[in-house]
């Protein structure tokens, strides 16, 4: 009995010092992210935030969602816009001065961050021990971009914290099939792609549960399961359907504005090619890539295949997304050294992610990595739009140190154990004669 009591005291210090540990990283990020957004006082708006921040202010004082107008549109999914209208909404209690406003969305998406890195600490220690999931979290909270993301009117600070908070859910499900938990997750899911509609397909996951015999046998709780799944998701979305079938009079299940960066998708010269589109509505730029994507690989099949899979990999990870500019002092050198080991975690990780798959929940993350980056090769190369799986990369790095340590310790007690000691050598023989 009191081994079995000095066993469950153990499992209980474990799983209380795991905690602490989580604890302890969410209040560090917390207080170095906001730190950060509140010593911020002022930002340069550019290019997408120029749009966002017009949609936010307009919902906020029109009542009306567009982009780039004033009339109705969708041409993004409205997660983003939403939040930011809701921080603009608690900076009017504040003051009038929109500047003030933008600061509060600021500060809520460095609240955020911090919790993204808790997230991740979490979800790494389905694969790691607390050691390695701690340097997940800690890789994540200094990694550059992850540092200026949160400080700019851009979607990445959001999408990261709703896709985090999916993929713990799912695993969570996948865990313990519950249907309050495949509930849990399809929500989540439906909430990520009102963010960024990538997750979309993401709806058929459960659907890979039956590559398992397990779930075969139980294919009536699995279809339930699924089914539970899929309400989850349509909740949130339901909303924005209803408001684009009452407005536009057809079901927009997320948005209008794919044909554009698939169709600067089909040239190199995506950055000094303005005119490609111009005139072109959003459907007629969809065509228009479609049928270059075609024409590419009828007549130059292996240049092409060449460029929607190693030329647009190496655009995407060979650099980080950063337009931040380190300044000349002692931390703008570190910045700018961190900044150039941004390749190590993409290679590391993606070595990692790959010892990962003798784990089922390595298998399913290494899965969703894949996907990640499958979806994103049509469209344009830019660095950007893979940001959001630099955290499952940084999982991937702690996977890859914590297999090389386990077997490195292995290694070493087997050679321990098969050194002799020559003196027992010697007694065994004296006693065999």
């Amino acid at each position: 009995m009191s081994s079995v009591q000095s066993i469950g005291s153990n499992k209980w210090k474990t799983v209380l010092n795991t905690r602490r540990i989580g604890w302890f990283i969410l209040i560090v990020a917390l207080l170095f992210r906001v730190g950060k957004a509140y010593a911020t006082k002022s930002i340069p708006i550019y290019g997408d935030m120029v749009h966002y921040n017009h949609s936010a202010l307009f919902l906020l004082l029109h009542h009306v969602y567009t982009y780039w107008g004033s009339g109705p549109a969708a041409q993004i999914t409205p997660g983003y816009p939403l939040f930011l209208a809701a921080m603009y909404a608690v900076g009017r209690l504040f003051s009038p001065n929109v500047h003030v406003w933008i600061h509060m969305a600021l500060m809520g998406q460095a609240v955020l961050s911090a919790w993204s890195v808790y997230l991740l600490y979490r979800l790494s220690l389905r694969l790691t021990p607390a050691w390695g999931a701690a340097l997940a979290a800690l890789l994540f909270l200094t990694y550059p971009t992850a540092i200026w993301s949160p400080l700019t009117l851009l979607t990445e600070t959001l999408y990261v914290f709703t896709l985090l908070l999916f993929v713990t859910a799912f695993f969570r499900a996948l865990e313990k099939t519950l249907l309050r938990r495949f509930f849990l997750a399809g929500l989540l899911l439906g909430l990520c792609t009102l963010v960024r509609p990538t997750v979309f397909p993401l709806i058929i996951a459960p659907v890979l549960l039956f590559l398992q015999s397990a779930y075969r046998r139980q294919m009536g709780r699995s279809l339930r399961n699924w089914a539970i799944y899929v309400i989850g998701f349509i909740l949130p979305m339901f909303p924005w359907w209803i408001r684009n079938e009452v407005v536009f009079h057809k079901l927009i299940l997320t948005d209008e504005d794919a044909g554009n960066p698939l169709l600067y998708g089909t040239t190199r010269r995506f950055l000094n090619d303005p005119a490609l589109g111009r005139g072109l509505s959003p459907k007629q730029q969809e065509h228009l890539a479609l049928v270059r994507i075609g024409q590419q690989f009828a007549h130059h099949p292996w240049q092409s295949l060449q460029w929607y899979t190693v030329d647009k990999l190496q655009l995407l990870f060979s650099t980080p997304w950063y337009l931040g500019q380190p300044s000349h002092t002692f931390t703008g050198h570190l910045l700018n050294f961190w900044l150039h080991a941004h390749l190590v975690w993409v290679i590391l990780g993606s070595i990692g992610l790959i010892l990962g798959l003798q784990k089922l929940m390595g298998r399913w993350l290494t899965a969703l990595v894949f996907y990640f980056v499958l979806v994103q090769l049509p469209f344009i190369p830019i660095n950007r739009y893979v940001y959001p799986v630099m955290p499952f990369f940084f999982i991937g790095v702690a996977y890859f140190l914590y297999f090389a340590y386990t077997r490195g310790q292995r290694q070493l007690l087997t050679n321990q154990q098969n050194r002799k000691d020559p003196q027992d050598e010697d007694k065994t023989w004296g006693l065999n004669t």
